[in-house]
């Protein structure tokens, strides 16, 4: 009898500590929230404004995961649009975090500035565009299992997806290659992919001046070219916006400087979006990896946390977010909410 007791006892503290262990698992990247968790903030937000905020399903991603879009619009009628993406790469969650930080600004109605854009442009906000990444990054603690921290659930890097630049080459590491165990896998094609292909018909046919893409970590505000360290045409106004931005961040300022002196990258929606499109479009690389590493990343040593604050997670968003609002009213007033004419040597337009 006692044998069996303590048989028993041993099974329940066994059980017990896989649960535990699996709840502590669970809320092992906290203070991010699950992708479930991260969709139903999204979807909240749109509930409790539906006189400002219509949520829009613009596709589908690999595993069949819905890639919403956060319009806001304050009376209906058509107008010029400023776009914010984040979460192209699976373990960046300062991206989405960002995104829905400047989402709750502007439906918030508490800062003058957003509510004076909203008197002439939409904002649009695409919280996450590889919810497959999040969520497998999640599920694994942050490492993302055997495709990785950065990729879509086919392998992909969806930001190396885009159109290449035609004649555009490089031998950097990180620019982009056709292995696909590569961490920065192009794809078979271009916009092979459904997230891909949704975030590039989204911006073809919706009347935007500029696109903000949000990453992670380097403290920077990247304007085009990714591909080339050739000057682009509109660099003094990529360069204000870049500067609107960088001062009206409320602690640390990001460094303002073209993509391709950092490292160069091929299928950078940036080069896309701009070249083919007319459309200035950035990457700002949220927070800073000397902070991130400081702040939980030493403990840990765990891409996750290099990528992402932990404690000082609140400092950045805001630092980061509101900061976005002064560079959409500057390239409204660089672009006159209009795309910008751009002529590239074997682009159809």
């Amino acid at each position: 009898m006692k044998k069996r007791f303590g048989l028993a006892l041993i099974i329940l503290v066994l059980v017990c500590a896989g649960q535990i262990s699996r709840a502590e698992n669970k809320r092992a990247l906290d203070p991010y929230p699950s992708l479930d968790e991260f969709y139903a903030q999204v979807n909240d937000l749109a509930k409790s404004h539906p006189d400002l905020i219509k949520l829009d399903v613009i596709g589908r991603s690999v595993e069949g995961r819905p890639l919403y879009l956060l319009r806001f619009n304050r009376d209906g009628k058509p107008r010029p649009r400023a776009l914010i993406a984040a979460g192209i790469h699976a373990n960046e969650y300062i991206g989405p975090m960002t995104a829905m930080a400047a989402a709750k600004i502007l439906a918030s109605g508490n800062d003058p500035q957003a509510q004076d854009l909203l008197g002439k442009i939409e904002v649009d906000v695409i919280p996450t565009i590889n919810p497959d990444g999040y969520a497998r990054v999640y599920s694994d603690g942050g490492k993302g299992g055997k495709i990785g921290y950065r990729k879509n659930a086919d392998g992909v890097d969806l930001n190396r997806n885009f159109p290449l630049v035609p004649g555009a080459k490089s031998n950097h590491p990180l620019a982009g290659n056709r292995r696909p165990k590569s961490n920065y896998y192009m794809g078979t094609s271009e916009l092979c992919e459904p997230e891909t292909r949704a975030m590039a018909e989204l911006v073809r046919q919706g009347n935007y001046f500029v696109v903000f893409n949000l990453h992670s970590m380097a403290g920077k505000f990247l304007y085009p070219y990714t591909h080339s360290k050739k000057i682009a045409p509109h660099k003094e106004m990529f360069v204000k916006i870049g500067d609107a931005f960088s001062g009206a961040q409320k602690d640390f300022h990001y460094t303002v400087e073209q993509s391709y002196s950092w490292y160069p990258t091929l299928g950078d929606p940036d080069d896309y979006f701009y070249i083919w499109l007319g459309i200035p479009s950035f990457t700002i690389e949220l927070s800073t990896m000397r902070s991130d590493l400081l702040d939980r990343g030493l403990k840990t040593f765990k891409v996750f946390w290099m990528s992402n604050p932990d404690k000082k997670l609140n400092y950045w968003l805001e630092n980061d977010a509101p900061a976005i609002f002064p560079a959409i009213e500057k390239a409204y007033e660089l672009t006159g909410a209009r795309p910008v004419e751009v002529k590239f040597p074997g682009v159809n337009k």
